[in-house]
C-alpha cells in the first residue's frame, strides 16, 4: 500500500498519496507549489485562495509548456543533425 505523505501548501496541511513516489520527491513538489502560491499572492495582491491557486496553477502550467517547447525544439535539433551526420558518413564511405 502506498505511504501517505503529510505536506504543507500555503498554510494548509495535505495528505498525499506518494505512489511509487520518495517521500523527499513529493515535500519537494508540495514546496515548489507552496513557494509560487506564496510569490503570486505577493505580486497579485490575491487575496482569496482559490485565486491564489488557480493564479499559481497557470503559471506552472506555463512553465511546463515553456519546457515542452524547448524539449520539442532541443529534439528536432538533434535529429537533425544526427541525419546530417549519417548522411555525411554514407557520402564518406560511398566515396560521393
Amino acid at each position: 500500500m502506498a505511504e501517505d505523505i503529510e505536506v504543507a501548501i500555503y498554510g494548509q496541511a495535505f495528505r498525499i498519496a506518494a505512489g511509487s513516489a520518495e517521500p523527499e520527491y513529493i515535500q519537494r513538489l508540495a514546496a515548489y507549489v507552496d513557494e509560487r502560491m506564496r510569490a503570486i499572492a505577493q505580486t497579485a495582491n490575491a487575496a482569496s485562495l482559490n485565486r491564489v491557486a488557480v493564479l499559481a496553477a497557470l503559471n506552472i502550467a506555463d512553465d511546463l509548456l515553456k519546457l515542452q517547447d524547448q524539449h520539442s525544439e532541443a529534439s528536432d535539433a538533434i535529429v537533425a543533425k544526427t541525419e546530417h551526420l549519417i548522411s555525411l558518413v554514407h557520402q564518406h564511405v560511398h566515396g560521393v
